[in-house]
């Protein structure tokens, strides 16, 4: 029997490089999105708040890889994108379900995205 999982990823547009915590899947969209925000969290304190993120910004991608919310250090469009991203993940085995790292706080802005996020994928 194959099993949908999600996986979330940021992606450091300084450096380049992603970042998620490794052999991390989760059952629902939602638990994905809560740690995708986490990851935002450690990328804003990392960047000391200079990521400007573009709330207003459309959800683009497939429902295999999604791209949720988009950033730019010091609002410069012109520099590689921060990112947060779902990845839907089949899997054949049952692996075990590991709690998504939740935000410390949830921003008005953040519910939207994640509300977004349920509506693209209903």
């Amino acid at each position: 029997m194959t099993v949908t999982l999600y996986q979330a990823k940021a992606g450091d547009g300084l450096k380049k490089a992603g970042m998620k915590r490794a052999n991390t899947f989760f059952r629902t969209p939602q638990e994905a999105v809560s740690e995708a925000l986490a990851l935002k969290e450690r990328m804003d304190a990392r960047y000391k708040n200079a990521i400007q993120w573009d709330y207003d910004g459309l959800i683009t991608g497939s429902t295999k890889k999604l791209k949720i919310l988009k950033g730019y250090l010091g609002g410069n469009r012109d520099s590689s994108p921060f990112y947060l991203e779902i990845s839907e993940v089949p899997s054949a085995k049952e692996t075990r379900h590991i709690p998504p790292i939740r935000p410390k706080k949830m921003t008005s802005k953040d519910q939207t995205v994640l509300d977004k996020v349920e509506q693209f994928l209903n």
